[in-house]
């Protein structure tokens, strides 16, 4: 009986003994922080561990910038070159022969032109044609027209433009021989047809000159008949 009573002596002072030490009983508990007004720093015991410093913020990437500099004033827009003068050249003749062109190349040069002799080789006959020259009016190359028609003839045409209007077309042919038998078939029927060869042409003369840039144009046509050509340069 006497050792149950011990038994439950220890076993109650045991528990008072956890109860004591699971309290704080010994005064290291430490009371729970109180909250504090925002900016003021907490108390710390001496052991206590200073609370690590929140990580620095990255400096803005504006901050300490230095200031921009002032916008540079706006270049001024490059004027433009005025533009160079056309350069013009013309091709004058063709003249009759070497002596002609020589006085129109002393013309041009009392003129301010320098030009320069160009000379354009005899061509051959490229086939030939049977026509009848050109009449001075309309009404009469229609006349021999219908006077063609009558003698049984079908293959004609009137001319209506350039150097041949009013004359009238009677065929191509690609040889002399041909042209010459329609000719003469034509001629035996009282009409007045003629047989030529096509691109035939004797060597021409000519000037070429580049223009100065004051140049009278009306003037130089007075000198002798021109058109323009490539200013390129010739061999």
């Amino acid at each position: 009986m006497i050792l149950r009573a011990a038994i439950v002596f220890l076993l109650v002072i045991n528990l008072g003994v956890g109860a004591w030490w699971m309290g704080g009983g010994n005064g290291t508990r430490r009371p729970a922080a109180s909250a504090t007004p925002a900016g003021v720093p907490g108390l710390r015991l001496v052991d206590e561990a200073a609370p690590a410093a929140p990580p620095a913020a990255p400096p803005s990437a504006t901050a300490g910038a230095p200031a921009s500099a002032p916008a540079t004033a706006a270049a001024p827009a490059p004027v433009a070159a005025p533009a160079a003068p056309v350069e013009q050249c013309l091709r004058f003749g063709p003249f009759a022969d070497d002596a002609a062109r020589d006085a129109a190349r002393t013309a041009l040069a009392a003129a301010g032109v320098e030009a320069q002799p160009r000379q354009t080789p005899a061509r051959p006959a490229r086939g030939w044609k049977v026509h009848v020259p050109a009449f001075a009016t309309r009404e009469e190359a229609n006349a021999m027209g219908e006077k063609i028609k009558a003698a049984g003839i079908a293959d004609w045409y009137v001319m209506n433009a350039g150097g041949d209007a009013n004359s009238i077309a009677l065929g191509r042919y690609a040889s002399e021989d041909a042209a010459r038998r329609r000719e003469s078939e034509l001629t035996s029927k009282g009409i007045p047809a003629q047989a030529e060869p096509l691109g035939d042409t004797a060597a021409q003369a000519w000037l070429e000159a580049r223009l100065p840039a004051a140049a009278d144009r009306a003037a130089l046509a007075a000198i002798a008949p021109a058109k323009a050509v490539d200013c390129a340069p010739r061999r």
